[in-house]
């Protein structure tokens, strides 16, 4: 079993900036062939996806297109 742990805090943006969005795994584990999905209010429509040791952008919410790594 392990956790995914994030910030205890807001991150804060300024616009033309960029921004890391921190998280790891409890206890320290290697991400490379997991699923990390960032997204807002809904799972299928996504901020960011990393599966199967790629980037995927097909369902990225257009808000974030081309806007993340």
């Amino acid at each position: 079993q392990f956790r995914v742990l994030g910030p205890d805090h807001p991150i804060t943006a300024v616009m033309g900036e960029d921004v890391v969005l921190p998280c790891h795994l409890s206890p320290r584990l290697n991400a490379q062939n997991m699923e990390v999905r960032w997204f807002r209010s809904q799972f299928s429509i996504y901020v960011h996806l990393y599966h199967s040791g790629q980037d995927h952008y097909s369902s990225q919410m257009p808000d974030y297109q081309e806007r993340t790594e």
